[in-house]
């Protein structure tokens, strides 16, 4: 009698067996780490007026930065300004109220450096004395320069003195004389006119004009 012994096959499914599908374990050791910051970001952080520590959120910030550069180029009479608007917002700050004053100082002495380095005078205009006919005569070794003067200004002028200056074919000086008007004395009225008459005994050689200025008055 033989024995047949059938050899037994065990089939396994993963997958016919919910229970024997597990998912993975998280790692407990794992950690989330932000990331590093964006440099365009770094751009965001707070900052403050070098000058008056005014911060960002204010606004009156951007017045006071305008302010800060124009007085690091010198550019005084522009952060006054730029200072003078940023204090219609911060009206009690009192580090701004010192940058304005400083700067409205820094702008008075560039002003006054400048104006003494490069003197000038504006003013409209508003003539004194009009010379209305200038001429000239020889007389006995003597040149007699005459004219008339006449008063355009609105008050009295008196003590009128004129200067005439004898020149050379260049323009230079060869000498000058002073003179005065025949109304001396009592000066002239608004729109009055009065003769004047400037001797050179014994004229200079090589004399070719003349110039004629009033040179003082009261």
């Amino acid at each position: 009698m033989r024995l047949f012994v059938l050899p037994l096959i065990i089939f396994l499914s993963l997958g016919s067996n919910p229970l024997s599908a597990q998912s993975i374990p998280e790692n407990p050791g794992r950690k989330i780490f932000p990331s590093p910051v964006d440099p365009a970001d770094a751009l965001l952080v707070p900052k403050a007026s070098a000058v008056t520590g005014l911060a960002t959120d204010s606004p009156a910030f951007k017045f006071v930065e305008t302010g800060d550069k124009m007085t690091v180029e010198g550019r005084y009479s522009e952060a006054k300004e730029a200072y003078r608007t940023a204090l219609r917002l911060e009206q009690m700050n009192l580090p701004l109220w010192a940058a304005y004053d400083d700067t409205v100082i820094a702008e008075y002495t560039q002003r006054k450096r400048r104006e003494k380095l490069n003197p000038s005078v504006e003013r409209d205009i508003e003539p004194i004395f009009s010379i209305n006919r200038v001429d000239s005569y020889l007389e006995l070794g003597t040149l007699y320069v005459v004219g008339s003067l006449q008063n355009v200004s609105k008050g009295l002028r008196q003590k009128i003195q004129l200067t005439v200056r004898i020149l050379d074919e260049n323009k230079r000086e060869l000498r000058s004389e002073s003179g005065t008007l025949r109304s001396f004395d009592k000066g002239l009225l608004p729109n009055e006119s009065s003769l004047f008459e400037v001797p050179f005994k014994n004229p200079p050689a090589g004399g070719k004009s003349f110039r004629v200025e009033v040179t003082a008055w009261e």
